[in-house]
């Protein structure tokens, strides 16, 4: 039987985070028989003790090989689900073992919760979310595919996270509150209304400031 291979698409700093969840994993209860980093123009061998190597390759390679994103950018993170997807690579959930969830809310793949997050009944978790550490995600909420949700993240219940929308580091969003598909959160903001599709908004409270033509969070 050949080996069971994460890889983990990304080494920069969520994708080294990712591989730390994972270790947490498999030191509980082992999914994997090894790591590999997979990135976009290979310039180094070796990250944090573990092989780096382009997505062709790997997946040449491992017969048995499963990718999880640790790439922060929603745009990008959308093409690299929609690329596994059409080559039928699975696409497993990272869970941190002191996570509790309940047996109402639900989980879609690809999804990664990070320690020390509250997940509360009857939530509604698609494919593909990514939650950074110490998030509260109340009770009867429903995040859409793709949709981060970063550190100290603070979500009422009845919330509904549209598609690969970006909630920046300590965002609180108000009970009852829709943000559409592909926003923009700024860190520290404090959501009281809704937010339409595809708009920046920042402060407190948030106001949408821009159009996210771009889609791009990161700008250096």
């Amino acid at each position: 039987m050949s080996e069971k291979i994460l890889g983990i698409w990304g080494a920069g700093g969520l994708g080294r985070e990712v591989l730390e969840l994972a270790r947490v994993i498999n030191s509980r209860n082992k999914c994997w028989d090894g790591f590999v980093f997979i990135v976009d123009g290979v310039t180094t061998t070796e990250v944090n003790g573990v092989r780096v190597l382009e997505y062709e390759d790997a997946k040449n390679r491992f017969s048995n090989l499963e990718v999880v994103v640790g790439i922060g950018e929603p745009a990008v993170r959308e093409k690299k689900f929609d690329l596994l997807k059409e080559d039928g690579i699975n696409t497993p959930s990272l869970i941190h073992p002191d996570v509790y969830i309940p047996e109402t809310t639900s989980i879609g793949q690809g999804v990664v919760i990070q320690y020390g997050c509250f997940i509360s009944c009857n939530v509604t978790i698609g494919n593909y979310v990514f939650i950074q550490p110490q998030c509260n995600i109340g009770h009867d909420d429903k995040l859409a595919d793709g949709c981060i949700v970063s550190g100290f993240g603070n979500i009422g219940g009845t919330v509904s996270i549209g598609k690969f929308t970006y909630l920046g580091l300590s965002a609180v969003i108000k009970e009852g509150t829709a943000i559409g598909d592909n926003v923009i959160v700024g860190m520290g903001s404090v959501v009281y209304k809704d937010i339409p599709d595809e708009m920046t908004a920042l402060g407190n409270p948030a106001r949408p400031i821009a159009r996210n033509t771009d889609r791009k969070v990161f700008k250096n």
